[in-house]
């Protein structure tokens, strides 16, 4: 059996100490960002085939060319869209928020179209504090359209986005989670963003 020296155990037990005390601390930044207010702030950088359609309103908005690289991935039964919806957390409580990274999952009209994570730190200062997390969406729409003419889907992309630059039809779970000891420790379920805020609590 291992016999530590005294002067040993007490660097132990302080360094015990040390990581209890900073574990609860990151649970409560956990907590608390559990009982943020999460909604869709604005929309970004939309594109079909990686054309730009932010200023894109209907069929007759696209050059001949773009046309052509429409048609073309229709005609290989692809249409990739993607874009980045800023998701905006408000943190109304009095403890700063934290999460180490957050999985999401993205639908359109209830259908899940995407997933993916956010590896990167947010924090959110107590007392009203606002964050913003872009999460880029990157999805086919032809699998999910496959029944409709060309026309149609394209307008159905073009809806996606608002003129306010809002995304109209589409809504995300996030599930944050923090390191403790070198661990992942993941919030146990989901939140749901929809356009207006919505808190996770």
């Amino acid at each position: 059996m291992t016999r530590f020296s005294k002067p040993f155990r007490r660097v132990l037990i302080f360094t015990s100490f040390l990581i209890l005390a900073s574990g609860c601390s990151i649970l409560s930044e956990l907590t608390a960002f559990s009982k943020c207010e999460f909604s869709f702030h604005s929309a970004q950088s939309p594109s079909v085939c990686g054309i730009d359609i932010s200023n894109r309103h209907s069929f007759s908005d696209f050059s001949f060319l773009d046309g052509q690289v429409i048609l073309g991935n229709l005609l290989r039964e692809t249409l990739p869209f993607g874009i980045t919806a800023n998701v905006e957390v408000k943190n109304p409580g009095a403890t700063t928020a934290a999460v180490n990274s957050i999985q999401w999952i993205a639908f359109i009209d209830d259908i899940q179209v995407a997933q993916g994570a956010v590896t990167d730190r947010v924090e959110v200062a107590p007392g009203g504090g606002i964050s913003m997390i872009p999460i880029r969406i990157q999805t086919d729409l032809f699998n999910y359209m496959e029944r409709d003419n060309p026309q149609t889907m394209l307008n159905f992309a073009l809806n996606l986005v608002d003129a306010g630059n809002q995304p109209t039809r589409l809504s995300m779970k996030i599930k944050p989670s923090v390191i403790i000891g070198g661990q992942s420790v993941n919030y146990p379920g989901y939140f749901t963003i929809t356009k207006e805020f919505s808190s996770g609590n």
